[in-house]
C-alpha cells in the first residue's frame, strides 16, 4: 500500500475476507456494515483497530510519498550526499499524525449517526479513558492480562452490546437473563465480588504510597452532632477504604467505591455525564459531611462502571495515585497510569464476565440447610475413633 498508487480496488478481496471471516472468528458472528467502520477505529475511538485496507490504501502510500521525498528527490537529481531536517520530519509526522485523527473523528460521527442509540451509547462507553485498555494490553498471565478464547468473546460482545449465546434464558430470581440483567442482579453475589475485588485492587495500590491502609474501616459515632440530610449517621458505619497520607501529608482520606452498570434501568437514560455525577453525589451526600465533621478526614468517591470508564473524582484520584507510585518506583508517570487504568480495567472486565457467565443458584432440589439440622442426630461422635 505505501509502495504502489492506486491499488485500493485490488485489496476488496482482503477486505471481503475480513470481514466475513477474520473478525466473525474473533467476536464469535458475522457483524453489520456500520461496525465493522466502528471497528477501523482506533480502540481509544471505541474500535478495534483492524483498518479496511481499500479505504486506506491510497492515503498510506501519499504519506509514505511525503515521509521519503528527500530521500527520492535526491536519488532522482543524483545528488551524493542527503540533508534531512528533524525538525521537518517531526513537523510532517505531526501533520499526518493530525490529519488522521481527523478521519478517524469524521468516521465515528457518521458511522454514529447511522447505529442504534443503544449501540451508538456503547460505542461512546468503549470509547472513554482507560475503557479500551485491556485490548492494547499484552496478554501475560503473571499480571492477569491473559484472556481465554471465550472470555475475548464475550469480552467484544460486552464492549458493543452484540448478543452472547451458550447462556440461560431465564435467571434464578424469576427474570428474563438479559446481559444487563446479569451484571446487576446480586444472586450469586457476583455484584459483591466484583465491587470486593476493585476495593482491594485499589488498596494494594495504595499501600505503595500511603502507610495505614485498611479497608472496611470503622468510623467514629456521630453523637450529637447535627448533620445534613441523607448523611448516613448509623453507628458501625464503614467506608471502603482509609489512608493517611494521600492528598497531604498526614491527614487521612477515606474512600468508598461503587461499580455502576451503564445498563441498568436508573442509568439507561442519563448522559455519561450525569450518570457519573449522580453517583458521586449520592455518595458525598451519605458520608462527605460525617467524614469532615467527625473524622475530619478527606473523602473521595470512587465511580467506576462495568464498561470501564470512571467518573471525575475517580480520574483524579487515578492521576494522583499514578503520579505517586511513579515518584516512588522511579517509573514515567505515562507508564504508571497506563498500568494503573489497565489494571483496574482488566479487574472490572474479569469480574464482569465471571457474571456474565456465573451459577447463581441451585437447579437441584435443595437439601436441609446446615444450619437447621440437628448434626447429634446424624452422628454420634463418641463412637467415633
Amino acid at each position: 500500500m505505501r509502495t504502489t498508487p492506486s491499488i485500493f480496488h485490488k485489496l476488496e478481496g482482503i477486505e471481503e475476507d475480513i470481514t466475513s471471516k477474520l473478525i466473525p472468528a474473533l467476536v464469535g458472528h458475522q457483524i453489520t456494515k456500520d461496525h465493522r467502520a466502528i471497528f477501523t477505529l482506533p480502540v481509544r475511538h471505541g474500535g478495534m483497530a483492524i483498518e479496511n485496507p481499500v479505504n486506506i490504501a491510497e492515503r498510506e502510500f501519499m504519506n509514505s510519498l511525503k515521509m521519503t521525498e528527500p530521500l527520492w528527490k535526491a536519488i532522482f537529481d543524483q545528488q551524493e550526499s542527503i540533508q534531512v531536517s528533524n525538525i521537518a520530519n517531526q513537523e510532517l509526522i505531526d501533520e499526518i499524525k493530525k490529519d488522521k485523527e481527523e478521519q478517524f473523528k469524521q468516521t465515528k460521527f457518521s458511522t454514529m449517526n447511522n447505529l442504534h442509540q443503544k449501540e451508538a451509547r456503547f460505542v461512546a462507553l468503549a470509547s472513554e479513558k482507560g475503557a479500551s485498555s485491556w485490548l492494547s494490553a499484552l496478554p501475560l498471565e503473571q499480571y492477569g492480562f491473559a484472556l481465554n478464547r471465550q472470555e475475548f468473546i464475550d469480552a467484544v460482545a460486552l464492549r458493543y452490546n452484540f448478543e452472547i449465546t451458550g447462556r440461560s434464558r431465564s435467571c434464578v430470581c424469576g427474570k428474563e437473563n438479559t446481559q444487563d440483567h446479569s451484571l446487576t442482579c446480586k444472586r450469586g453475589g457476583f455484584v459483591a465480588i466484583r465491587h470486593n475485588t476493585i476495593r482491594d485492587t485499589t488498596a494494594s495500590l495504595l499501600e505503595k504510597v500511603c502507610y495505614g491502609v485498611e479497608t472496611e474501616p470503622k468510623l467514629q459515632p456521630v453523637g450529637s452532632r447535627q448533620l445534613p440530610s441523607g448523611t448516613n449517621i448509623k453507628d458501625g458505619a464503614r467506608s471502603d477504604i482509609a489512608a493517611r497520607g494521600f492528598w497531604s501529608p498526614l491527614d487521612k482520606a477515606f474512600f468508598d467505591i461503587r461499580v455502576l452498570h451503564p445498563g441498568a434501568k436508573s442509568n439507561d437514560n442519563k448522559s455519561l455525564e450525569k450518570m457519573y455525577k449522580d453517583h458521586e453525589e449520592e455518595k458525598k451526600r451519605c458520608y462527605n459531611s460525617r467524614i469532615q465533621e467527625v473524622e475530619h478526614g478527606h473523602f473521595t468517591p470512587l465511580v467506576f462502571s462495568t464498561t470501564g470508564g470512571m467518573s471525575k473524582e475517580c480520574n483524579r484520584f487515578v492521576k494522583k495515585l499514578s503520579e505517586r507510585l511513579g515518584f516512588r518506583l522511579q517509573q514515567s508517570y505515562a507508564d504508571t497510569i497506563s498500568y494503573v487504568r489497565r489494571r483496574l480495567r482488566i479487574e472490572l472486565l474479569r469480574t464482569a464476565l465471571i457474571a456474565i457467565r456465573g451459577h447463581r443458584g441451585r437447579f437441584y432440589e435443595r437439601s436441609m440447610d446446615l444450619e437447621e439440622m440437628d448434626l447429634n442426630l446424624i452422628a454420634d461422635t463418641r463412637y467415633e475413633d
